[in-house]
């Protein structure tokens, strides 16, 4: 559906939902837009919602992570913003189901956009539009695709002064032990718990628990089952008002998947449970121990695809810290039922409707609606091609000659970069873009790292 299109189709629910905001007591929205790395980019301002639609500085498609910290690469070289077109503005418009009123801040409502073209095409650039176009695609085979996501993440002592310098390995984590489930790491644990989920209730977002996790600093939340651009939508709120509600309490969250040297203590993951629903039934469930023909095409699928799309789930130089299968952060391409070092864990109980797939792959530095898109697009393709699925994982897979799993950013990118696979599913030019984003990355790393002398250096060299 074009720009026009989606205006007439929306401009009845905005202009319904802007009255009854007012009604309600809301003065102002937050209007948040997803950029390529995978974090909002919001405006606050008076409540309106606009049926003619929203401008978008098309430079979100092409700014790095951190906005180009340490090194200065704010953007990189990208078809969406350029020289050559002169950065411009492209459309966006409110999706309405998106709207909500903040219970915790009730003169605030926010809301997420979906991008169009100046010329009114969906833009191809915009992970939640590849998204929505994969969903459609789980549709149209007469399923709908359900995703819950866990987040690891850290909470420090917020120390202005030294995150301003870059010091933040100088922080201090919050709570006085590493023990995994405590309900008294701190005195605060227990209120804070409670607030964030009462707030994310307010919105309408589901939290199936949050728990302290192992580590210094460690903390988990999962949330409960949404269909699939639902799902997105939580994920990215509730890590937002997740980090709103630390800096509310002198406290700043961080989701790099390792904060700590690989080895020591949890690196942060972000673990993706999907099913698929027909007729309000789970499509998934055999009994225990067992799978459905439909999730055995759909894990096929999964398995085939993930050497190609597994950039979506390692997107950044840091998310290869956290390889470590010993650590329950695979390896391998492989499966298993209840098995947590395989990237697919397959779970068939307690009952039915638990029945699912949990992807072990995903850190927490993804875009969850890309990652998403990548296990739903390769699970469609899956059933379409009636995909035979291999002997599940029952012994130690270090010992099995399994296919290993691209192990850095540079491989990763290769793999994406030349799969006809994501060009299909995501369109050729999002996979073209997202590929150059990942290789600006590396770029960046590669250039910060020969312009300092590392500690192993002084320590090994200086006095020999």
């Amino acid at each position: 559906m074009e720009f026009e299109d989606r205006v007439a189709a929306y401009a009845p629910e905005l202009k319904a939902l802007q009255s009854k905001l007012a009604a309600d007591g809301v003065e102002f929205i937050e209007i948040h837009t997803v950029d390529t790395s995978g974090a909002f980019r919001s405006k606050i301002a008076p409540l309106k919602l606009s049926s003619h639609g929203e401008s978008i500085n098309a430079i979100l498609y092409c700014v790095t992570h951190g906005d180009g910290q340490p090194m200065g690469d704010v953007a990189f070289a990208s078809a969406s913003a350029n020289e050559e077109n002169g950065f411009p503005n492209i459309k966006g418009i409110i999706d309405p189901v998106t709207v909500v009123q903040h219970g915790w801040k009730p003169k605030f409502a926010s809301a997420i956009t979906r991008s169009y073209m100046l010329d009114g095409a969906v833009c191809p650039f915009d992970p939640r539009g590849v998204l929505a176009k994969v969903e459609e695609r789980a549709n149209a085979l007469g399923y709908e695709a359900r995703f819950a996501l866990e987040y690891e993440f850290g909470i420090f002592h917020a120390d202005h002064d030294l995150m301003r310098a870059g010091r933040y390995r100088e922080l201090k984590p919050w709570g006085h032990s590493l023990i995994n489930y405590d309900l008294v790491r701190s005195g605060e644990y227990q209120d804070f718990a409670a607030e964030f989920i009462t707030r994310m209730k307010s919105i309408g977002i589901g939290v199936a628990s949050l728990v302290t996790e192992y580590g210094f600093g460690m903390y988990e939340y999962a949330l409960t089952p949404k269909t699939a651009l639902q799902a997105a939508d939580d994920a990215m709120r509730a890590k937002l008002h997740l980090r709103e509600l630390c800096a509310e309490r002198g406290l700043v969250a961080t989701f790099m998947t390792r904060f700590q040297p690989p080895g020591k203590e949890s690196a942060c993951g972000a673990h993706h449970h999907v099913s698929l629903w027909r007729d309000g039934k789970p499509a998934f469930a055999a009994g225990p121990g067992r799978l459905t023909p439909v999730a055995e095409k759909f894990l096929a699928g999964v398995l085939n695809r993930m050497q190609e799309t597994h950039l979506l789930f390692r997107p950044t130089v840091n998310s290869y810290r956290r390889f470590d299968r010993g650590a329950w952060s695979p390896e391998d391409v492989a499966w298993g039922f209840e098995n947590r070092t395989a990237p697919i864990r397959a779970i068939t109980t307690p009952n039915d409707d638990a029945c699912r797939l949990e992807h072990r792959a995903p850190g927490a530095d993804i875009n969850p609606y890309l990652s998403i898109a990548a296990i739903l697009a390769a699970g469609c393709e899956g059933i379409e091609k009636k995909l035979s699925l291999e002997a599940p994982v029952t012994s130690n897979l270090a010992n099995l000659d399994k296919p290993k799993l691209p192990r850095t950013l540079n491989a990763s990118i290769e793999a994406f970069a030349t799969s006809d696979f994501c060009a299909e599913a995501f369109g050729e030019v999002f996979r073209d873009n997202y590929a150059e984003s990942r290789r600006a990355e590396q770029a960046a790393f590669d250039a910060w790292q020969a312009s300092h002398i590392t500690d192993f250096e002084w320590q090994r060299y200086f006095v020999s």
